[in-house]
């Protein structure tokens, strides 16, 4: 399916031109259905060269388990083309007719830092896939293991060792993409809607794991037993879409969920990335195949 907001969006994260979201600290609120309002908090003044936040950007940047970190395509010893900044081989397209002396820093990449994300609120594993010196500026831009991209100053990240990195590599994501023949705005009410709660209940939390209350702990009707506490959850339409997010202190665990509606046919593209999972993997894998099954049936009745 040609998803045409997506397509927008993922453009306007990676060009150098403008961004989907400078960094921002929602707040959690652990009752209704009432979308949860992010606040705006000033941490350090934003560079200016593009490839900001963009978590939601599953599409041009997917999911990567870690024992695969190493082989992400990228752009080694000059600076990227625009091609490669909107293809998912780098990020940040400069400009060299306004930037003359921009240049590659003298980083090998792929690279694994750390990054505290104050949007998530907590520390996050990342990759780096560009590090370029632009007038006074050293920029690095890096995707999420759990999908998207950010960029940040080079004084931002801390560089995981190479042999720390080669022991960092358990963890594997669950990516799935189902079209469905509705518009967004009515799978919203279905993932949402409490309504709709015991329905979808019934295809994750057979064992009831998670107790009487758990809907009160989060905006969507999903939850996965071993989360633990939650340091951010965001949902709401964002930049034209519906964009879920929602991020635990346990293991780096993070839920999103993106629907991209198709203009034209009103066919919408949801896309569902949890993890990390270890050796729950497969059962989680079944659990939200079967989630995700049922949205799409009651989203088309």
């Amino acid at each position: 399916m040609r998803n045409q907001i997506t397509t927008v969006i993922t453009f306007l994260c990676l060009v150098s031109i403008t961004a989907c979201s400078q960094e921002e600290k929602p707040e959690i609120e652990e009752n209704g259905n009432t979308p949860i309002v992010e606040v705006e908090e000033t941490v350090q003044e934003p560079h200016q060269y593009g490839g900001w936040y963009c978590p939601d950007n599953l599409n041009g940047f997917p999911a990567v388990d870690l024992e695969n970190w190493n082989d992400v395509p990228v752009v080694n010893g000059r600076l990227c083309n625009q091609e490669e900044s909107r293809n998912g081989t780098s990020l940040i397209f400069i400009d060299t007719a306004e930037y003359p002396n921009a240049k590659p820093l003298d980083i090998q990449m792929p690279q694994l830092a750390s990054f505290f994300n104050h949007s998530s609120q907590r520390e996050e594993v990342v990759i780096i896939l560009q590090a370029i010196q632009v007038q006074e500026d050293s920029i690095v831009g890096f995707r999420y293991l759990n999908g998207g991209n950010g960029s940040a100053r080079l004084n931002e990240v801390d560089f995981i060792s190479e042999n720390a990195a080669a022991k960092k590599t358990e963890g594997k994501f669950i990516s799935l993409k189902v079209d469905v023949q509705a518009t967004q705005d009515e799978i919203w009410e279905v993932i949402t809607s409490r309504d709709r709660t015991e329905e979808l209940t019934a295809t994750f939390d057979t064992d009831n794991l998670l107790g009487e209350n758990w809907r009160a702990k989060t905006n969507v009707n999903f939850a996965y037993p071993k989360a633990n506490e939650a340091t951010a959850h965001f949902g709401d339409i964002h930049f034209g879409s519906y964009y879920v997010q929602n991020d635990y202190k346990s293991n780096g665990y993070s839920e999103k969920i993106f629907l991209g509606e198709d203009i034209e046919t009103h066919e919408t593209e949801l896309i569902m990335v949890c993890g990390p999972f270890t050796d729950d993997y497969q059962k989680q894998l079944s659990i939200m195949q079967n989630w995700t099954q049922k949205v799409k049936e009651l989203s088309e009745n």
